[in-house]
């Protein structure tokens, strides 16, 4: 039996082209596992305070629907800036979408983007992502990136003795 997690993101989970997610990197993970965290944070939150969950949760999980080869060359607070508008667009290409879910969509980077959330939904989207995004990097980017240094310190090291 299907959890009603499951049943509210069955038709994106099941996707083919968010499923290339599992290979965009993001946060020490990948893009589909952050996008999944954020959007069971958001539909656990969304149904305590009594809102609407369901736009919510799917928002949640599509707030990052981009592959990066999307960017065209962009790096830095540009990506920042410019993904929301672009995870927007594709999952207007291929679910159907609520103006609010948009909202939510495009607005998750505040105050990067400028255009505050308009509603409970989109801000408990915006807070989950920061909440999960905080968790991903300091535990998994930070120790990756902690783990690398280490074993190029160990490389110098054994360079130097041999």
């Amino acid at each position: 039996m299907k959890s009603e997690f499951d049943l509210i993101t069955e038709d994106i989970i099941n996707n083919n082209r968010f499923k290339l997610l599992v290979n965009e990197s993001h946060h020490g993970l990948s893009r589909y596992e952050h996008s999944l965290r954020v959007a069971k944070s958001t539909y656990k939150f969304s149904k305590k305070l009594g809102i609407d969950y369901k736009s919510a949760t799917r928002a949640a999980l599509l707030h990052d629907f981009f592959l990066d080869e999307e960017y065209n060359g962009l790096t830095g607070i540009k990506k920042g800036s410019v993904h929301p508008s672009l995870a927007a667009s594709n999952a207007s290409k291929y679910f159907d979408l609520t103006d609010g879910e948009l909202n939510a969509i495009k607005t998750h980077m505040f105050p990067m983007t400028l255009k505050a959330p308009d509603s409970k939904e989109a801000l408990i989207v915006t807070l989950a992502d920061k909440g999960v995004s905080i968790y991903e990097c300091s535990r998994f980017k930070i120790l990756m990136e902690f783990t690398v240094w280490m074993l190029f310190i160990f490389n110098i090291i054994t360079f130097k003795n041999n």
